[in-house]
């Protein structure tokens, strides 16, 4: 085997249940926001949902395991990214090879045996798609440095993108030699510079052509000029079964757009994306061609943000779809679904969608300039369910405007309005949002997490996130962290909707009694779920 130019680890476990872990339980009301409804207390430790049924079903849990057993284990971060194969598709055709670390939770005897195989030492690549802060890059970072103290790592992805620009690229240089990252490349659109960076490398040519970069030169700071990268989506290849996949089940995910044609004012994509960029309804065509020579693979994730904007354009990759025999999921504007269209999803293998509903209270939904009602969603979600396609609704908690009579209109939709899986998240506020422009009208303050404004604060939305937790009775919580993608993964390993949601209630009522102080393994819902995988397991 050649040496390969890249080595990219794509994502890891993010939560740290450790640190939660180690806050004493007789003070839990003042962490119970954080851990509930993400986590199950389980003795001395919390851990995830998947690690519930991981233990009941193998006696093991994730982080008790091996490397191999990790793999097997159900895990959401092993579910295969799609940055990781987007860029590996792209560089590909440039003549660059790289290996995919997609977990490395659950891959690192895989990174050591990979870096190990190279005459000349790869860079190493760390995404940053899935992380909020440092925290997360610096243990990576610390981890592969043990391996190996000269090692080259490159930093890219949404975090490095998102830090540019709220604080500028100077901010890199101290996290940069705080956890030896010798690269960061902090633009949006970061794959072209990903390539001339490994290009300059490989050919060892000046880092100066190379743009949107931080590095170190004879150990000064230095930053190349900024500018903005149209993302690549016709230009992107239709290589994927070209790329080395270990880590694949049934399920890979793509995106056919890029960037939002809406202005929702919590959102800040349609300002880092862009634009909106879509590739022609035909030319996906030859990325399923690609998609169907890989064994194994009959679903596909479609990541794009508004799949089903246009209409005409996702007519058309409907019929495209029926020539292939695979089952899709996907974002959708549900508002702007018909009959004929659901019927159409259905019949060219549509499994589950993505709702971001986010209020069912029409003067919310005004304030975030989301161009529905609450009406138009009720009337999407009732031809979904008439057609079975499964739908996942999320809700944001505390927007401005939100009060009383609000969140009651949202419980109400969910309880009432055909709702199959819903998500509840708090809004997070972002200087970079349309909203921000607005915050003298609502006196809004703060930011991030610590925002308050004239009917609500970010602590009182917590609290209601748990109290809807408890008393909604009529459909499934999900964790809004990995919400649809918790259904495809738990779908791609063979789970069933109707299995996935009689598993999560049962999840979600030991989170229940265990927010009423019963921690017991004994407790009643315990031994329910205890029972249905035993019987699940005959």
């Amino acid at each position: 085997m050649s040496d390969v130019d890249l080595i990219l680890v794509c994502q890891s476990n993010v939560l740290d249940y450790d640190s939660l872990s180690g806050f004493p339980l007789d003070r839990l009301d003042l962490y119970k926001t954080l851990v509930y409804p993400r986590m199950v207390r389980d003795g001395d430790r919390f851990i995830g949902h998947l690690d519930v049924l991981n233990s009941l079903d193998g006696g093991t849990t994730y982080f008790d395991a091996d490397y191999p057993q990790r793999r097997e284990l159900l895990n959401i971060w092993n579910l295969p990214s799609a940055s990781g194969l987007h860029l590996a598709n792209v560089l590909l055709a440039s003549g660059l090879r790289v290996k995919i670390i997609n977990n490395l939770d659950s891959e690192w005897d895989w990174f050591e045996t990979a870096y190990a195989a190279n005459r000349t030492p790869p860079l190493v690549g760390i995404s940053s798609t899935f992380y909020l802060g440092i925290k997360e890059i610096g243990r990576i970072a610390k981890r592969l440095r043990k391996l190996d103290p000269d090692m080259e790592i490159v930093l890219g992805g949404a975090h490095a993108n998102g830090r540019a620009v709220g604080a500028g690229v100077a901010s890199f240089e101290a996290p940069m030699r705080r956890y030896g990252i010798n690269y960061v490349l902090h633009a949006f659109n970061s794959d072209s510079d990903l390539r001339d960076l490994l290009l300059a490398r490989k050919g060892a040519k000046s880092l100066d052509t190379v743009k949107n970069l931080c590095f170190f030169d004879q150990g000064r700071f230095t930053a190349t000029r900024s500018e903005w990268n149209t993302p690549l989506l016709d230009e992107v290849p239709a290589n994927w079964d070209k790329v080395d996949t270990p880590f694949l089940n049934r399920t890979i995910q793509i995106r056919t757009a890029s960037g939002c044609p809406f202005s929702c004012s919590f959102c800040s994509y349609p300002t880092t994306a862009g634009g909106w960029k879509t590739i022609e309804a035909e030319r996906v065509r030859a990325h399923l061609e690609s998609i169907k020579r890989i064994p194994g693979i009959d679903r596909i994730i479609f990541i794009d943000d508004t799949f089903n904007v246009p209409p005409h354009r996702f007519k058309d990759l409907l019929k495209i779809f029926k020539d292939y025999d695979f089952e899709w999921f996907s974002f959708l504007r549900v508002q702007y679904v018909d009959d004929d269209m659901v019927r159409s999803m259905k019949e060219s293998g549509c499994a589950g969608v993505y709702l971001g509903v986010e209020s069912a209270s029409d003067r919310v939904l005004k304030n975030m300039n989301k161009k529905a009602r609450r009406a138009d969603f009720a009337r999407g979600i009732e031809l979904l369910n008439k057609y079975d396609i499964r739908s996942l609704s999320a809700f944001v908690l505390g927007f401005p405007g939100e009060d009383d009579t609000s969140i009651k209109d949202s419980i109400d939709f969910i309880e009432n309005c055909g709702v199959d899986f819903y998500s509840l998240k708090e809004f997070f506020y972002m200087e970079n949002t349309e909203i921000h422009n607005q915050r003298a009208q609502f006196g809004l303050t703060g930011m991030g997490t610590k925002w308050s404004h004239d009917t609500m604060s970010y602590d009182e939305a917590s609290q209601i996130k748990l109290e809807m937790f408890s008393s909604i009775k009529n459909a499934t919580s999900i964790d809004p962290d990995t919400s649809l993608w918790y259904l495809a993964y738990l779908y791609d390993r063979g789970y069933g909707f109707d299995e996935i949601k009689r598993l999560q209630q049962g999840i979600n009522a030991i989170m229940a009694d265990q927010m009423n102080g019963d921690m017991s393994r004994d407790s009643a819902a315990y031994r329910a779920l205890t029972d249905m995988m035993a019987k699940a397991a005959e």
